[in-house]
């Protein structure tokens, strides 16, 4: 069978075995209960296998290798920008937003959402279905992205340009402003009624041990790159094949209700997520249209490796994998201190709040008493002790407040077996 027979085949089942993929998750989802962050890696080698059918293997390493160094970046960069925001203890935010989306909708979607459809508290298939489909997420552009690579060079490259643009403001904005999400709002403050973070619960790892970066950032709420991901797809499919594309309008729409009912976003996080799409997708128009054209060089093999974007690919890689390695440890150790250690400055700044809340009092006893200030965290302990009104609020308090006791004494014994040497020394001197 020729090349061209053989894309043209490839491309005509395409869609069909992309559609029997996603039945088959759905199905590991609903009947057998396996559930977990969908890998790109997995995606990736499909890919590759197919590029290899094609004997196009040549050509997708040199259309795709920096765009896919960019994605493991900046998986990769979502980690690591949460590893610093704990390391340098930067400000984290959860109040404003939450203001906001109250502000315009008089309540909060995802409380609502779940009140209806998430009543008892018993998850069934639909909530299986949606964590199935929120591990989409993570894979859905690469199919998209293969598509188009595959049909039209030119809407592929407006596919890599507009990515560049969405993921350098996207992860900037995780940077700038690390904001938390309606679940932990929800838990960790009791800002509003409580919320289940279903799909972490549903999934069958919690913090995968990812090769391909971290993947993880718990305060990365503020802009949805879960609904930017695939409305900027759906702005790619939409400019070349309008309504032949429906399905996957279709399938933003699933992942955009899925977000606001898991408790992952805001819809004012989908909000914003949705503008910075349009704006990528509109500067990589403004981009391409006023790039000089240049030749397409054919490069012989010894010189492939010389390319810019391939120089600039490696060290990228490089990078990425030397930071997964090196702070993954560490990153792991920040998960098991529930997120206590954080920033957050709506509380810190102003501990007043604590006076009628037993969320934040008991997240500022357990702030201070990581920060090593025994007499802080008693204090918010102690007042979180006065707001509990179930038994299990009134346990949890007192064993903190125990567990603090028991720490004082023995730091104050281990200063007071200190003191007699620290005399002997002072008197030698």
């Amino acid at each position: 069978m020729t090349t061209s027979k053989k894309k043209e085949y490839i491309e005509k089942y395409y869609w069909a075995i992309v559609v029997i993929f996603i039945c088959l998750i759905l199905i590991l989802a609903i009947f057998f209960n396996i559930l977990g962050f969908l890998s790109k890696l997995i995606i990736l080698i499909i890919l590759i296998g197919i590029s290899l059918i094609l004997g196009t293997a040549r050509k997708f390493l040199s259309d795709w290798f920096l765009f896919l160094s960019v994605v493991y970046l900046s998986d990769t960069l979502r980690g690591l920008i949460y590893y610093l925001i704990n390391r340098y203890e930067l400000p984290v935010y959860c109040e404003y937003v939450f203001k906001l989306e109250k502000s315009i909708f008089g309540t909060i979607p995802s409380v609502s959402l779940q009140k209806l459809l998430l009543g008892d508290g018993q998850f069934t298939w639909f909530e299986k279905v949606c964590t199935a489909l929120h591990g989409t997420h993570f894979i859905a552009f690469l199919i998209i992205g293969f598509f188009l690579w595959l049909k039209n060079s030119g809407l592929f490259a407006r596919f890599k340009v507009s990515f560049y643009f969405l993921l350098t403001v996207g992860m900037s904005l995780y940077a700038l402003v690390p904001t938390a999400a309606p679940w932990m709002a929800s838990q960790m403050f009791g800002l509003m009624p409580p919320l289940v973070h279903f799909n972490i619960e549903l999934y069958t790892m919690y913090l995968p041990d990812l090769t391909s970066g971290f993947n993880t950032n718990p305060v990365a709420a503020m802009p949805s790159l879960h609904a930017a991901f695939p409305f900027l797809c759906s702005l790619l499919l939409w400019s070349k094949y309008k309504f032949k594309a429906l399905p996957f309008y279709i399938y933003t729409g699933l992942i955009l209700f899925t977000i606001v009912y898991t408790g992952d976003h805001y819809v004012i996080d989908i909000i914003f997520g949705i503008v910075i799409a349009i704006i990528s997708y509109l500067m990589c128009i403004n981009i391409l249209h006023h790039r000089t054209s240049d030749k397409k060089r054919n490069l012989k093999i010894k010189h492939f490796i010389l390319r810019p974007d391939i120089i600039a690919g490696v060290l990228i890689l490089t990078f990425s994998i030397f930071a997964t390695l090196t702070i993954k440890p560490k990153l792991k150790e920040y998960y098991v201190y529930q997120f206590s250690n954080l920033n957050f400055v709506d509380f810190i700044n102003h501990p007043e709040k604590a006076d009628s809340n037993y969320k934040i009092a008991i997240f500022l006893g357990d702030h201070y008493s990581s920060q090593g200030e025994q007499e802080g965290a008693l204090c918010f302990y102690q007042k979180a002790q006065i707001l509990a009104t179930t038994p299990t609020e009134k346990f949890e308090v007192e064993r903190k407040i125990k567990r603090l006791k028991l720490q004082t004494k023995s730091i104050s014994g281990q200063i007071s077996k200190m003191e007699p040497n620290l005399l002997k020394l002072l008197l030698a001197t």
